[in-house]
C-alpha cells in the first residue's frame, strides 16, 4: 500500500501582494493532486541549528508519488512562476513512514532536517524516541523516508516531522526531562536542524 508523503516548504515572501496571487491559485492545483494544507504560515519557533527564513508551509499526500505529480504538473510551472518572481523557497518532500499515520487531529509540528554523523551513536536516540513520543500521544509523520529536494538546493538526510495535538503537547515533549535527558546522544552524532511550528 502507498503511504502519506509531506511536502515542506519555507517561503520568505519579499512581494505581498504579488504572492497573494499565487496563494490564492495554489490550492486548487494542490487539490487535484489530493493534497491538503496541515501548516499554513503558523507561527515558527528555531530550537536547534538554523531553518530557511520565511513562513513555512506543509501539505499531506497519499502518497510520494501524489506530492511529486503536483510539482511536476505542467500546470503548476506557470503558477509556481509567480512565486518565485515574489519569494525565495526551499521545497522538500519526504515520504511518511508504514503504518500510514496521517496528520488528523494534529495541529502543532516539529520539522527536523538532520544529518547524521555517527549512525552507530544515533541508534540509542533513535531507539528510545517513540517511548518517549508516544507519553505525549506524538506521532511520526515522517521518519527518514525517500526525501526530495524540489528547490532550495538543501541536502537531505533524514527529514523528520513529528506531530501533537496542540503546541502544549509539543512543548511537554521537546522540553520534557525524558526527551532532553536523550537530546545530547542526538546532538552529539548528527547536524540536526529543527523548527517548530503551529499548524492549522
Amino acid at each position: 500500500y502507498a503511504m502519506t508523503a509531506y511536502l515542506i516548504a519555507t517561503i520568505d515572501v519579499h512581494d505581498t501582494n504579488g504572492y497573494e496571487t499565487y496563494k490564492s491559485l495554489a490550492p486548487a492545483l494542490i487539490e487535484r493532486h489530493g493534497g491538503r494544507y496541515i501548516v499554513r504560515g503558523g507561527e515558527r519557533t528555531l530550537v536547534e541549528g538554523s531553518w530557511p527564513e520565511g513562513r513555512i508551509v506543509v501539505l499531506e499526500f497519499p502518497d510520494f508519488a501524489s506530492a511529486n505529480a503536483l510539482v511536476d504538473d505542467p500546470a503548476y510551472g506557470p503558477v509556481a512562476a509567480i512565486r518565485h518572481a515574489n519569494a525565495s523557497s526551499h521545497i522538500w518532500i519526504v515520504e511518511g513512514p508504514d503504518g500510514n499515520a496521517t496528520a488528523d487531529g494534529q495541529h502543532a509540528f516539529i520539522l527536523g532536517n538532520i544529518r547524521m554523523t555517527d549512525i552507530d551513536g544515533y541508534k540509542p536516540y533513535s531507539d528510545r524516541v517513540p517511548h518517549i513520543l508516544a507519553a505525549e500521544s506524538g506521532s511520526f509523520l515522517a521518519r527518514g523516508g525517500t526525501a526530495r529536494s524540489v528547490e532550495g538546493g538543501m541536502k537531505l538526510d533524514r527529514v523528520v516531522i513529528v506531530a501533537f495535538k496542540n503546541m502544549d503537547a509539543c512543548r511537554a515533549f521537546y522540553d520534557g526531562e525524558e526527551y532532553s535527558d536523550i537530546k545530547p546522544t542526538r546532538i552529539a552524532a548528527s547536524d540536526s536542524n529543527i523548527v517548530i511550528v503551529d499548524g492549522l
